[in-house]
């Protein structure tokens, strides 16, 4: 008998809810013997079934979602945590968001396309895996083409294009390389366009979103030595974020990237890496929308650079870790001159950090992964300033009295940190692995909510309609985390439950803001009851797990399950922008040159909503989609589908709000629809 292998989620999953597919992969099949647990990281296979926004594949691992407020600004949260506290990384590294709002989210500068693979560690990110991984860590990977096998050139590479009807959507991404077994170069490229999207009821309004990449790669290897350069082009154009105050005209930069790698004599190995980022971000409220009665526009940018250090040995790992980002945002106003706020100002946030981490067998059944991490964190800021000071009035008396406060206050700020882990696999058997594991993770206050002097929505993209302000003594957040689970496969069968409970102290939450001077121009601007960051208490537990079962050689079934509940343990509240109790299922038929899936996603409602974020409940629904692919030859792979088979009008609890009043089909303040039914068709070829 022959099934399917069985990977960490199945090679099956070609039925995606999403605007567009970009390539389908070839699924071998094969017997299976000695199947071993669950792979670490917990990893979608090599493929590019893509969206434009690679946070749709996100949205398939276990216990993961994302935050979206517009079509390429999707945000990690990995079980209730999102934002700043997901560390994210992009080809190993931690990118640095040009936009306060998250506009330019880490995943926006990898098209999905591009996407050679995404991954997370389920439950406990190990030590190694990066500084502040208190929310977890999601990786997120492009194609690289290989050395070849002898000193004769070999030339490959990849290119993929599709069409999708919903919001007349289209891509295409070219990867071409020549290698020797020495010597490599590449060179990628990609476009994504899209008009407005459509749903049930009509359109969103904005919603198109432009963005073009291009990336050159060399390496160098022999005789143990790996020398790996990276250079990286990102230019997304006007794109709509319909749920921000402001709509993305250019996010565009640069990211270069360093690394080195050697194999010692003793079996060690010694990786390096520095990398730099240079990328700015220009936003406005006037071009993709009707304003208000206050035109406004923003530009900001980011510096950062990072340097990695490790040597790996006999089951040990230890290293350092340090970065620097240094933040800039000021706004405007096309129809005055005169205005000006500087809303972050030379803000810089440096992290360094050394870890040691071990993994091991303790006997023939026990195995263990521990580490320790030290981190510092600090963070500054340069004086502030606004021309709303020389205002007539209150609102320039209180701006002054802001600006004041700001400027006069200790602005410096320390964080010492320490993560520790211990995770415990027991074998049962060949079949069955039990898993236990504690955690202590901390994460230092973001700049947004220790910086934000004014009354403002530049909160990382918690896009809830409030304004807030920050609070340059907040305390770190310390999570106590704990989990449990089982691994169980089969060469027919297979489900990794996890059960898990953090426990949270000084979680950072917008609370009632008891700045007067604040509230009074906060009210002055239509929001009388800002918020501003402080510290709680809270706790996040749930249910994740992933499961497959093989009827027979041609069907298939898998899916996933993720469930979390967050809440205020100081009050009765519930955490803000939880993501309901969701359900993705597949069935498969599959033969050797194509494939058909019919999955259906279904998500409850979600009730358990917070008051101190004015969030509004949402509804449940499900959502079907069709999609198949043929492989016509070893090199060419088509593709064609429809998702939201029956035009299922429903919102996604995680999917904003609304912000703009004269939108014809939308009323200022609903949650902004899911699509609407899209029919996509796409080719992918491999040489």
């Amino acid at each position: 008998m022959h099934y399917f292998k069985l990977l960490p989620l199945s090679f099956l999953m070609f039925g995606l809810n999403s605007t567009l597919h970009a390539e389908q992969i070839s699924l071998p099949s094969m017997s299976v013997e000695g199947i071993s647990s669950e792979e670490i990281p917990y990893a979608l296979p090599t493929l590019s079934i893509a969206t434009p926004d690679t946070g749709d594949m996100i949205k398939r691992l276990p216990g993961a979602n994302i935050n979206s407020n517009g079509p390429l600004t999707s945000i990690s949260q990995y079980r209730g945590l999102f934002g700043d506290r997901v560390n994210v990384l992009i080809d190993g590294v931690r990118i640095s968001q040009a936009g306060p709002n998250r506009m330019d989210s880490p995943l926006s500068y990898l098209p999905s396309s591009r996407v050679a693979d995404v991954a997370l560690y389920r439950g406990i990110a190990p030590v190694s895996s990066g500084i502040e991984t208190i929310g977890g860590t999601i990786m997120a990977n492009s194609r690289k083409a290989e050395f070849a096998s002898g000193q004769n050139a070999e030339f490959h590479g990849n290119a993929s294009t599709g069409y999708a009807d919903n919001g007349d959507t289209y891509y295409a991404s070219v990867m071409a390389s020549v290698a020797t077994e020495n010597h490599r170069f590449q060179i990628a490229g990609s476009i994504d366009r899209g008009d407005d999207l459509e749903f049930d009821g009509g359109y969103i309004l904005p919603s198109e979103h432009e963005r073009d990449t291009v990336g050159i790669n060399y390496a160098f290897q022999s005789m143990g030595y790996e020398l790996d350069l990276d250079i990286e082009h990102h230019a997304t154009g006007n794109t709509g974020t319909i749920a921000l105050p402001m709509d993305i005209m250019f996010a565009r930069g640069e990211n270069y990237k360093i690394k080195f790698s050697k194999e010692l004599a003793n079996g060690g190995k010694i990786k390096a890496r520095i990398n730099y980022q240079d990328a700015e971000h220009l936003m406005n409220n006037y071009t993709l929308r009707t304003p208000g009665m206050i035109t406004r526009y923003a530009l900001t940018d980011v510096e950062s650079k990072g340097i990695h250090l490790s040597y790996v040995q006999s089951g040990w790992k230890v290293g350092l870790d340090a970065d620097q980002a240094e933040h800039n945002s000021d706004i405007s106003d096309p129809t005055n001159p005169m205005f000006w706020t500087k809303n972050f100002n030379d803000i810089e946030r440096d992290r360094s950090s050394i870890f040691a981490e071990w993994s091991g067998q303790l006997n023939t059944d026990w195995k263990l992964e521990s580490g320790i991490r030290l981190s510092r964190i600090t963070s500054d800021s340069g004086t502030v300033g606004s021309s709303m000071a020389m205002m007539m009035g209150g609102m320039g008396t209180n701006t002054q009295i802001l600006i004041d406060q700001f400027n006069g206050a200790d602005r410096s700020q320390e964080d010492n940190l320490i993560d520790l882990t211990a995770v415990f696999t027991y074998k049962i058997n060949m079949d069955l692995d039990i898993e236990f594991g504690l955690a202590r993770k901390e994460r230092a206050p973001s700049y947004q909510e220790r910086y934000l002097w004014m009354p403002m929505e530049s909160t990382s993209g918690l896009a809830d309609g409030n304004n807030y302000i920050g609070n340059i003594n907040l305390d770190p957040e310390t999570a106590y985390q704990a989990e449990f689970g089982l691994d169980w496969h089969t060469s027919k069968a297979a489900i990794s439950p996890r059960l898990f409970y953090h426990h949270i102290n000084d979680y950072i939450q917008g609370t009632a803001s008891m700045n007067m001077t604040a509230n009074m121009i906060s009210a002055m601007m239509g929001n009388p009851d800002p918020l501003q960051f402080n510290n709680v208490d809270a706790k996040l537990y749930g249910l994740d797990t992933n499961w497959f079962v093989a009827i027979n050689n041609d069907w298939q079934l898998d899916g996933t399950i993720s469930y979390v509940r967050g809440e205020r343990r100081d009050t009765s509240d519930n955490l803000y922008r939880i993501a309901p109790l969701t359900a993705r299922t597949m069935l498969s038929y599959v033969q050797t040159t194509w494939r058909v899936g019919f999955e259906a996603e279904t998500v409850s409602a979600q009730n358990k909503v917070s008051s101190e974020n004015n969030e509004k409940k949402t509804s449940g629904y499900a959502v079907y989609s069709l999609s198949g692919s043929y492989q016509a030859n070893d090199s060419i792979t088509l593709s064609a589908g429809v998702n939201n088979l029956f035009d299922r009008e429903y919102s996604n609890h995680l999917g904003g709000y609304n912000r703009i009043s004269n939108n014809p089909d939308l009323t200022q303040g609903d949650r902004i629809p899911g699509l609407g039914r899209s029919f996509y068709a796409g080719v992918n070829v491999n040489w």
